[in-house]
């Protein structure tokens, strides 16, 4: 009775497993061509160039702490600190930028400001042994008060530091977008093509077996950390120079976009499995579906419960999916 009903288990759990699979792969452009078709349907200036323009425009920033999330994802962490962190260094921007600081030293302050915070996460994660999201919990409560210190019921306004990272165009096109895509490049070839990427993939499939395999896992996870936050310093400059002003809750609308934009986009929330590319597609899912719920006169509480829900879908998909395959950790 035992070795008939094995195999029937067995080929069960392989269906199951083999059709959550299909489903969580091909839900995305699915799901992307709906809401492009129902928004276009719904709003005459959706499709237009302009407004194709100021999603570009408006999403940079949150695509490039997309960009380096995906890798801490991939190593099985994850950081919840990414939109106070930018709050603060934003407020750095644009006093910076007040006082006449040369564009260059600005946005090389706001990239080490960004790297030294994300080390500190990657120094509690990696050398403390804290689990990522109470390390992380713990500095964006911090990051957030100090930001509120910094603050003091003062706005500061700011300016973008340079066209190429606020809202120039070239033929009607942002010119943010080129820096976007050179962050994506960038990162994609860190993970695909060094040595570097294959740690990150091995930590996220199994970090024990990677560090038996010589794979220096404390070290890896400190760096993806770091290069984490000198994502979030760059995508600050954009933040403040498009936004205008930086506030004492400026930044945190960030936190749960840039997730969704990585596990919609695939990448597995439990390490491993996706890639920086593949953020691409879970950015414009957002991105598209932000924009298109303000053209169509949908009040914008309605974005976080959106974007909320298909992060939760996301995650059941990719759990389901691990699960079949044996791989819940």
């Amino acid at each position: 009775m035992i070795s008939t009903v094995e195999p029937v288990e067995k080929s069960t759990t392989g269906r199951l497993a083999g059709r959550s699979s299909v489903l969580r792969h091909g839900l995305l452009p699915l799901l992307l061509a709906a809401e492009i078709v129902f928004f276009s349907l719904a709003s005459s200036t959706f499709l237009t160039t302009n407004n194709l323009s100021n999603v570009v425009i408006n999403s940079s920033d949150l695509a490039v702490i997309a960009a380096g999330l995906t890798l801490v994802v991939l190593l099985g962490g994850i950081d919840v600190s990414t939109g106070s962190m930018l709050g603060v260094i934003a407020w750095v921007v644009a006093t910076l930028s007040q006082h006449g600081t040369a564009p260059v030293l600005v946005i090389g302050a706001a990239v080490l400001a960004g790297a030294v915070l994300g080390s500190l996460n990657g120094g509690l994660i990696a050398f403390g042994g804290v689990s990522p999201i109470i390390a992380t919990l713990g500095t964006s409560a911090v990051f957030s008060t100090l930001l509120f210190l910094l603050w003091n019921s003062t706005d500061v306004f700011a300016a973008p530091v340079s066209p190429l990272l606020g809202t120039g165009r070239m033929g009607g096109w942002p010119l943010v977008g080129i820096v976007v895509l050179a962050v994506f490049a960038l990162l994609s070839y860190l993970s695909r093509q060094r040595a570097y990427g294959w740690h990150v993939y091995a930590i996220g499939n199994d970090r024990e077996g990677a560090r038996l395999l010589g794979v220096k896992t404390t070290r890896v996870v400190f760096v993806t950390y770091l290069l984490l936050g000198g994502c979030v310093g760059l995508a600050a400059v954009i933040y403040a120079g498009r936004v205008g002003v930086v506030q004492a809750s400026s930044g945190s609308e960030l936190t749960l976009s840039a997730v969704a934009a990585v596990v919609v986009g695939g990448t597995s929330i439990l390490g491993g499995e996706g890639s920086v590319l593949k953020t691409l597609g879970g950015l414009l899912f957002v991105a598209v579906l932000q924009n298109g719920v303000v053209l169509i006169g949908v009040p914008p509480l309605w974005n976080g419960v959106l974007v909320g829900v298909a992060v939760a879908l996301a995650v059941w998909l990719d759990i389901a999916t691990r699960r079949g395959k044996g791989r819940w950790r």
